[in-house]
């Protein structure tokens, strides 16, 4: 019996062996055998794999970094609960400047007319001196009303947050520090809580402290121009008239209610603002309202130039593809005959395929691990030089999300630089290929320099796009340095100075200060001009503005006075800026 059923399998082999491939086994096995060959292949040909693997790491590295910043930035979600439900409320002015503060009044008139979010709340930013046994710092605070916590879903790590009371008038000021500043002023110490400090020379306790990476920086109209490191409780009392409440210096931000879209709310705030300019025309008039998603309000200014950026390193892995595909092709010249005495032996063509694929897959796997440590510092180099403001641009790095990417971005680079000359290199004649200084070389060579040409043409068109695109933003930069500012900045020092109201509590003393220290400044060697004025050119933050009219002439109607930035300088302000 076992002879008959051994006669009946006729080659026992070679049906073991199908069974194995069947089980897998036989896949993973010449699998294993790719990777060794190819191995021995790119360390016989150090140059070529050299060149190859650094090419391919320039362009996978700079795609991982700009990844990581889009991926940070525009894909993962804000760091707060329910994000997609937190807005930026505005003001529209008469004459169209979008993203306007609101004053104390029309805020509180928002809180109560809207229905369309759950919670709205008020802050401001203003600069504070940290004063105590060490170095003063110049510390920005944010005055916020209590929900604003509540708003962004954001619990304290030691400590409460603010609460209504904490705003009410004749109560002991309060503020939740950052971790930041907990870590750097305070060493950390866990009884923080309820200690005292003093911001301006007036002792203020310290009731919470917020989570490490908790930032919440709205650089439109911001007072101070950089991210708070304090939140104190802003006061909007119900009994306060318009008239007094007319300045404009109010963020709001909002929570909408489950199932209301951005779009909805802004049609409600547009018809309360209306509505307003109607009841108090000497101030609202002809005042309209907006609704800004957070993502938008942080990043709808970097969204397009981060996927054109995107795109441009794009650009450059194509072209670092194209390359190594011209490296393999010229490789593939000296291995003409291996290729035909392996297909003579009986290796089918697919079979020729994939051993060449998994040899240039390797080669994108080395540049994608040689490409991880160009990306980190690209990423480290990105962040230096990016702006300040951008939120969350402190969590940008290499983690799992950009990792996955990496390895994508390795796999399909692997494939196609590697399929094209894989198949061009299999449709051989093994006649020709064989013979020495047959005609088959020479129809073999010219068949690589077509498309050796091909990738050529396409890595210089694809070049040609990115010079022009980067000689455009050169050109343009350069422009924007060569614009007239109005005054010279060059060999200018500035400082800003901000007088506690505790040690200068009236203006003769602040005046007499100043007074004082322009004198002094005046006098040191080496300076010959100085001058004061109460806003700096492109500081950046809130200025002063007035309404004006002209003596003599009508007074215009309500909501068409003009009005005008107004700045406060010194008789010397000029000549020190060469105005």
């Amino acid at each position: 019996a076992r002879e008959e059923a051994m006669r009946s399998f006729r080659n026992v082999d070679k049906v073991r062996d199908e069974a194995y491939d069947i089980k897998g086994g036989g896949w993973f096995e010449t699998l294993a055998q790719d990777i060794r060959y190819g191995l021995r292949v790119l360390l016989k040909h150090k140059a070529f794999s050299g060149v190859a693997v650094l090419t391919l790491a320039l362009g996978i590295g700079a795609n991982t970094a700009i990844f990581s910043v889009v991926n940070e930035l525009l894909l993962r979600p804000l760091s707060y609960r329910d994000p997609n439900r937190i807005v930026m409320v505005w003001e529209i002015t008469p004459e169209g400047r979008h993203q306007n503060t609101t004053s104390r009044s029309n805020f509180r008139s928002w809180r109560e007319q809207s229905t369309s979010f759950e919670k709205l709340a008020a802050f401001t930013d203003l600069r504070l001196n940290l004063t105590g046994n060490f170095e003063p710092e110049e510390l920005t605070v944010q005055l916020a009303t209590p929900e604003i916590f509540e708003i962004l879903g954001v619990d304290p790590i030691l400590g409460r947050y603010l609460l209504p009371a904490d705003g009410e008038q004749g109560t002991a000021p309060v503020t939740v520090i950052s971790y930041a500043l907990w870590q750097r002023r305070f060493g950390g110490r866990n009884d923080i809580v309820g200690q005292q400090i003093s911001l301006n020379g007036s002792p203020v306790t310290v009731i919470g402290v917020m989570p490490a990476g908790f930032q919440f920086y709205i650089k439109q109209r911001s007072g101070t121009g950089r991210p708070a490191e304090l939140w104190s409780a802003l006061s909007v009392p119900r009994s306060a008239t318009i008239a007094g409440e007319r300045g404009r210096y109010l963020s709001v931000v909002a929570k909408l209610k489950d199932g209301v879209s951005a779009e909805q709310a802004g049609a409600e705030m547009r018809t309360i603002a209306a509505r307003l300019s109607e009841e108090a025309p000497q101030y609202n008039k002809n005042f309209s309202a907006e609704v800004l998603p957070l993502r938008e309000q942080f990043y709808g200014n970097v969204r397009r130039p981060l996927w054109l950026l995107l795109g441009a390193v794009g650009f450059v892995l194509l072209i670092a593809c194209a390359n190594v595909a011209n490296l393999l092709l010229s490789l593939a010249t000296s291995r003409e005959k291996e290729i035909a005495l392996r297909a003579a032996l009986g290796a089918r063509r697919l079979r020729i395929v994939r051993q060449l694929l998994t040899e240039s897959l390797l080669l994108a796997a080395v540049g994608s691990l040689v490409g991880l440590a160009f990306a980190w510092l690209g990423i480290k180099g990105l962040i230096a030089i990016s702006p300040r403001d951008l939120i969350n641009l402190q969590n940008v790095g290499l983690n799992s999300s950009v990792l996955l990417w990496t390895l994508a971005i390795s796999l399909l680079t692997g494939i196609v630089f590697g399929f094209a000359p894989a198949l061009h290199i299999t449709r051989l004649n093994l006649n020709d290929s064989l013979k020495e200084g047959g005609k088959g070389e020479a129809t073999q060579a010219s068949g690589n320099r077509r498309l050796r040409s091909v990738f050529v043409v396409s890595e210089i068109a694809l070049a040609v796009v990115l010079l022009a695109g980067a000689g455009l933003l050169v050109k343009s930069f350069i422009h924007l340095q060569q614009v007239e500012r109005g005054f010279n900045s060059e060999n200018v020092l500035t400082m800003v100075v901000r007088l506690p109201d505790s040690k200068y509590p009236d203006d003769p003393q602040v005046v007499s200060f100043f007074r004082q220290s322009l004198e002094r400044v005046r006098s040191l060697p080496g300076v010959q001009s100085a001058g004061i004025i109460n806003f700096l050119p492109f500081y950046g933050g809130l200025g002063s503005a007035t309404g004006s009219t002209i003596v003599g002439r009508r007074v215009p109607p309500p909501g068409q006075e003009p009005t005008t930035d107004v700045r406060v300088a010194d008789d010397g302000y000029f000549n020190a800026l060469g105005i």
